[in-house]
């Protein structure tokens, strides 16, 4: 009976949205890439926590998947479809579809070739659709995290090797600058791009960063000093045209400029044998050696920086023993520390996630969270100063987004349909855009 009110009121939001999608007559629509875009940590991400995990619910592919698993060959393909509407607000009011079809190919070089610790990854998507922040809100933090990229690209192509009893390990190869940096596993529940892979403030300060389903070349060096904490770094190719859609992943220049990332971590709990409420609690930093240009000045700036933190936590277990089960609250911070070029150097999220809050839903996710971006007050500056002589011209201030999202999970979270609720409070910053109200759907299958 717990169930039955939750399923209600889920329900009666799909309901709504349904009937909007039938009455809402379609508007034409403006291809408008996107580079912001999520990845998937397929090397910290627990399998059961993955956003798309290695799991069929139709079997054993005829028994190939594991005659491959059986030579060291691990496939998985998925979908995912965010669905979404804007019936208030905004620039004006539309619906949008973005799919991302993902093929994912981790080979175990232990078996395959008898290299101890050896693994390699690779990654192709296909993407398709429109985005409503871009085509009706106007709103800088997108709502569909499978929008960006609408075309078929490479994306990892990368060997990742473990020594010493896994306390140092490195990456190298076509990697994504979020497969690693600034994860917390709870982001990528959410549909909101501004959360969904990793916070999304670092994508408008730091050209050279890369994310799903872009790559580029890099390699990333971890070690572990002990069993709960972690330091690592990640140099790459900080061109930023290697991700244009119409390269397909396959730009293999290194030109630069270079990019370069640091983290370290700690792990509370969540080792064999511990007891307490599992916790991970990161800080980094970053240096882009990309040439932008200085907010109201004909003058460049070359290189820029920036700090960041996160943080996720269990604070209530919902089934002693069971530590997939709980609430867990989680937040960041991201700063630019060049607001002359930094575009968005205040960036913040919250929110908490409660997994199997249900005894008859053990799989099933609920979540509340909160963005807020802060524009440059050197771009604010610029854009006040253009206003006396352009009127039109918007000056920028924040953009505040809340978003209530719940998944049904089904076939060991392989297959799941996720109502979505976000509102959307001074999308761009831009006083004349209307507070906008948006009702989402998403849904992902792993086959």
């Amino acid at each position: 009976m717990a169930c039955a009110p939750i399923a209600l009121a889920l329900a009666a939001i799909v309901l709504v949205f349904a009937a909007h999608l039938a009455q809402a007559e379609p508007q034409p629509a403006t291809t408008q890439p996107s580079t912001f875009a999520n990845a998937f940590n397929l090397f910290d991400i627990p399998d059961d926590l993955r956003p798309f995990q290695p799991i069929s619910p139709y079997g054993d592919w005829l028994g190939l998947r594991s005659s491959l698993e059986r030579f060291g060959i691990a496939p998985d393909l998925n979908l995912e479809i965010d669905t979404a509407s804007n019936p208030v607000g905004g620039a004006r009011e539309g619906i949008t579809e973005a799919s991302n079809l993902g093929f994912n190919l981790l080979a175990d070089l232990n078996k395959i070739a008898g290299i101890q610790g050896g693994s390699f990854l690779f990654q192709l998507s296909e993407r398709w659709g429109n985005s409503l922040s871009k085509e009706y809100i106007g709103n800088a933090f997108d709502t569909q995290q499978d929008f960006g990229g609408e075309t078929i690209k490479l994306v990892d192509a990368a060997y990742q090797q473990e020594l010493f009893d896994d306390r140092l390990e490195f990456r190298i190869g076509r990697i994504g600058g979020n497969d690693d940096f600034q994860v917390s596993q709870y982001d990528y529940f959410f549909m909101q791009n501004g959360f969904d892979g990793n916070p999304v403030g670092i994508y408008f300060n730091a050209p050279g960063m890369t994310a799903y389903p872009n790559a580029t070349w890099g390699t990333v060096v971890k070690t572990r000093p002990t069993p709960r904490t972690y330091a690592m770094v990640g140099v790459s190719n900080g061109d930023p045209n290697v991700s244009d859609d119409d390269r397909h992943g396959m730009d293999f220049t290194m030109r630069g400029p270079v990019f370069v990332i640091g983290e370290a971590g700690f792990h509370a709990n969540g080792l064999p044998g511990d007891r307490g409420l599992a916790g991970n609690y990161k800080v980094g930093a970053w240096y882009d050696d990309n040439t932008q240009p200085v907010f109201g000045s004909t003058d460049t700036q070359r290189g820029s920086t920036g700090v960041y933190g996160l943080f996720d936590q269990v604070v209530a277990p919902f089934a002693p023993g069971q530590s997939a089960r709980g609430l867990a609250v989680l937040g960041s911070a991201t700063f630019s520390l060049d607001p002359s070029v930094g575009q968005l150097p205040y960036f913040f999220t919250a929110g908490a996630v409660a997994t199997g809050m249900l005894d008859c839903r053990p799989d099933d996710e609920c979540g509340l969270g909160f963005l807020y971006g802060r524009f440059s007050g050197d771009l604010r500056a610029a854009e006040s100063y253009e206003q006396l002589f352009v009127p039109s011209t918007v000056v920028q201030d924040y953009e505040f987004v809340t978003e209530l999202t719940y998944r049904f999970s089904f076939k060991s979270r392989s297959l799941y349909f996720q109502p979505d609720l976000q509102f959307i409070d001074h999308p761009d910053g831009d006083i004349h855009i209307h507070d906008a109200f948006v009702i989402g759907v998403r849904v992902g299958i792993n086959f």
